[in-house]
């Protein structure tokens, strides 16, 4: 035989051989190759493979399709409830799917950490609602020193609010903040105001006395907590303001010690005003009717330091009180009784200006006033346009125009716009409040003014006057809404501005409109669609805001993070609208 022949012959000899032995092992293997990348083959080994293969099953998850993680959840339950070498990769999927068939694994990981998933699994029983594993939950908190579990705990509790959590709440409320993860101190304020919102009377005297002082809670490193707590406080509702009104005066003990603890220099940056400010901000955005008074009495008197403040601290006292006395001059705007027109038309005038010379400077004045007219126009009683026409023809903040004056004699003359600010911000606050017949008296002021940077500001304050007279023709309240409600996507700020407040000003029939529009991108114009929200709040807008929340979850940003807080205070405000003389009552 030739040498070709004989390694023709042999090759065929081993492709025979090769050929048989994989007839054999598809034989022993039913035929069925391996096929990770399906989704049905997983499931089956899954389910009824042997050891081997449901490893390789449980590795092969990271791609099974979401809609049917379903069907294999309980073989990861059973592989995790076996405690084998699988466990813990089983409940890793089980924590990332977060699915109400895997309850009874996730309160078993919680309780034991037997996979290293225990804050995870609270996590997810808080996700999937499963109410019943409260009491175990309470356990675990009570049970671990760990700070990362406690706050796991914590976040799958915050989804379950529970009368029985009011009380281990306050105790974290009453744990050091600097010694203790102040996220401890957040998500208590965030529980009892979860727990508040669903029923305020299982909200306790000392628990609604803590939330209060954990609006002033801050750290070595500059955290706080005011913006859960004050959130909570707006959750829970009318029962909170007796807690404010107690902080404004000064009264809320706990929270003195506190600010007298954190007041040290070299900054004195807590001193013992703040207790106003903060109260102040809280009851503005609760719009509690028992806050007018209080407001009113505050900005009629004499603003002046306490005895024995000299220094950084006095300096500290006084940008306090300014701070305040702003906070309260814009509340009054929100809260909106009419009661409050005279005083707001004093400041905005200047008429208190030797009653708070003490905490004032031009730029301080400038604020205080230039807020006034603001608030005047969130009031919405027109009967404030005759002063707001008057300062935007011939206000005048004295120190702001000395230094003006001075600045020319030295042949450095300022901007414009920036020295005439007091009197544009009026003429805006005007258009604002004004109705299409007020048209020719702001023209009147527009004519009456020389050429220049404030005659054009004045100029672009017409739309407003324009958009009065297209929508407040259309008939009755809904008809204006709706009008109103085309101009808030319009390009012009000063257009979208005045549809804001005239919404505002429309009642129940603007609700639905607000609601909806609400949903702009605009911010700036956002923010006074919130303010109007208030004033028609009613649970379809509750509704309508939590799934804008919903939807905007994933922004950043700082501008983001304040949308989305006035965002929800208006929410809890307005679950609210329905059931808030009741909720007083109690």
């Amino acid at each position: 035989m030739s040498q070709r022949a004989k390694s023709q012959s042999n090759r065929g000899k081993l492709m025979a051989m090769v050929g048989a032995a994989a007839i054999s092992l598809g034989a022993l293997s039913g035929c069925e190759a391996p096929d990770w990348e399906n989704p049905d083959y997983v499931a089956k080994k899954l389910l009824e493979g042997d050891g081997a293969e449901k490893s390789l099953a449980v590795e092969n998850l990271r791609r099974f399709p979401e809609e049917r993680r379903a069907e294999v959840v309980p073989a990861l339950v059973e592989i995790y409830k076996a405690g084998d070498r699988d466990a813990k990769e089983a409940m890793s999927y089980l924590v990332e799917w977060r699915v109400k068939e895997a309850a009874d694994a996730y309160v078993k990981e919680m309780q034991t950490d037997a996979t290293g998933y225990a804050g995870a699994a609270a996590v997810a029983l808080g996700q999937i609602g499963h109410r019943e594993a409260v009491p175990l939950m309470l356990e675990a908190l009570s049970a671990t020193d760990n700070s990362e579990r406690k706050q796991a705990l914590l976040s799958g509790m915050s989804r379950l609010p529970d009368p029985a959590m009011v009380g281990p709440m306050v105790e974290l409320l009453k744990l050091d903040a600097d010694n203790y993860p102040i996220a401890l101190h957040a998500y208590a304020c965030e529980i009892l105001g979860n727990i508040g919102e669903e029923n305020p009377a299982a909200v306790s005297e000392e628990a609604r006395d803590m939330v209060v002082l954990g609006m002033f809670l801050s750290n070595n490193t500059n955290q706080n907590t005011n913006r859960e707590c004050g959130l909570a406080a707006q959750q829970i509702g009318p029962t909170m303001v007796p807690h404010l009104v107690k902080t404004f005066n000064g009264e809320h003990q706990a929270v003195n010690q506190l600010l007298l603890k954190y007041n040290q220099g070299p900054d004195y940056a807590f001193p013992a005003n703040q207790a106003k400010l903060v109260s102040t901000v809280r009851l503005s955005s609760m719009r509690a009717p028992e806050a007018v008074a209080l407001f009113v009495e505050d900005l009629s008197n004499t603003k002046s330091a306490p005895e024995g403040l000299s220094g950084r601290q006095s300096v500290s006292w006084r940008l306090k009180e300014g701070n305040a006395t702003d906070e309260m001059i814009l509340g009054l705007g929100d809260l909106g009784d009419a009661s409050t027109r005279e005083l707001l038309e004093r400041i905005v005038s200047g008429k208190l200006e030797k009653e708070w010379d003490e905490i004032t400077d031009g730029l301080v004045e400038l604020q205080l006033r230039q807020d006034a007219a603001t608030a005047l126009a969130r009031l919405g009683d027109r009967q404030a346009l005759g002063v707001l026409m008057e300062m935007a023809s011939t206000g005048v903040i004295v120190d702001l125009e000395r230094r003006f004056a001075m600045l020319e004699k030295q042949g450095r003359p300022g901007k414009e716009e920036e020295r005439y600010q007091f009197n544009w911000m009026a003429a805006k606050a005007y258009a604002m409040l004004a109705e299409a017949s007020h048209r020719e008296a702001y023209q009147g002021l527009i004519d009456a003014t020389d050429d220049g940077a404030l005659k054009e500001k004045y100029v672009s304050f017409l739309p407003a006057f324009d958009v009065a007279a297209e929508c407040g023709a259309k008939g009755d309240a809904a008809a204006q809404a709706a009008c109103y409600g085309t101009k808030i996507e319009d390009e012009n700020p000063i257009v979208r501005e005045k549809a804001a407040y005239e919404l505002s000003r429309l009642g129940a029939a603007a609700s639905p409109v607000v609601a909806k529009a609400i949903t702009t991108k605009h911010l700036d114009t956002r923010e006074l669609l919130t303010f109007a929200g208030y004033r028609v709040a009613t649970p379809a807008l509750a509704e309508a805001v939590a799934a804008l929340i919903e939807d905007e979850k994933g922004r950043s940003g700082d501008d983001a993070r304040r949308d989305r807080n006035r965002l929800k205070l208006l929410h809890a405000y307005a679950l609210r609208a329905g059931s808030g003389a009741a909720q007083a009552a109690e």
